[in-house]
């Protein structure tokens, strides 16, 4: 039997979602989300309490997206450079492939918003920022990386990929993994040719 409740909170969540990328979190009323998931306002209250209640589920399912990819690079085998390139190549297919979760995630979780679970929030961020660092640590340590502030070498890599969501777009000309190539390709070896390739 089909779950009819899990299907409608399913539908609030991607319509929620959406509206929170277009409208803004704030100028997103609960009679909005319910329309656009076609039902009606009083059964909203239902399936979910508040609208930040579905914040709060965006910004979960973001970071536990990203965190579930960097545990698997920082688990495998691979060296330091390579678990980095994977995991930025990870976090932009996610954002690519999850346009609208991430750009919410990255716009609209904030301290006001969040209200009593922003320090959920902040300690997953920090729980997926502290892996990137470790990556990078290792690499220095190793001899593969720069002696670089593992802490601001980790900002800068989140910067690029996290400026993805001003724009990127789905059915853009490049894919994830074009995108990825290029990306990783300027953070790890710059824009500067090699001379000796040159004739």
């Amino acid at each position: 039997m089909k779950n009819t409740a899990g299907s409608t909170r399913d539908r609030l969540f991607a319509e929620a979602t959406r509206l929170f990328r277009e409208k803004g979190y704030c100028a997103t009323s609960m009679s909005d989300i319910a329309s656009a998931a076609g039902i009606q306002k009083a059964s909203i209250y239902y399936y979910i309490k508040s609208k930040q209640e579905l914040l709060v589920e965006i910004a979960r399912a973001c970071m536990n997206m990203l965190i579930a990819e960097a545990e698997r690079v920082a688990y495998s085998n691979m060296s330091p450079t390579e678990k980095l390139k994977a995991l930025m190549t990870a976090h932009i297919r996610l954002v690519v492939d999850h346009l609208d979760i991430f750009t919410v995630s990255l716009r609209e979780v904030n301290p006001v918003n969040m209200g009593e679970y922003w320090p959920e929030a902040v300690g997953l961020r920090d729980r997926y920022e502290s892996i990137i660092r470790g990556i990078i640590r290792t690499g220095r340590e190793l001899g593969e990386f720069k002696n670089l502030d593992e802490k601001l070498t980790g900002f800068a890599m989140l910067g690029m990929v996290n400026w993805l969501i001003r724009w990127v777009k789905p059915e853009g000309e490049k894919s994830a993994d074009e995108i990825a190539s290029v990306m990783t390709e300027i953070f790890f070896n710059g824009l500067r040719a090699d001379k000796s390739l040159q004739g």
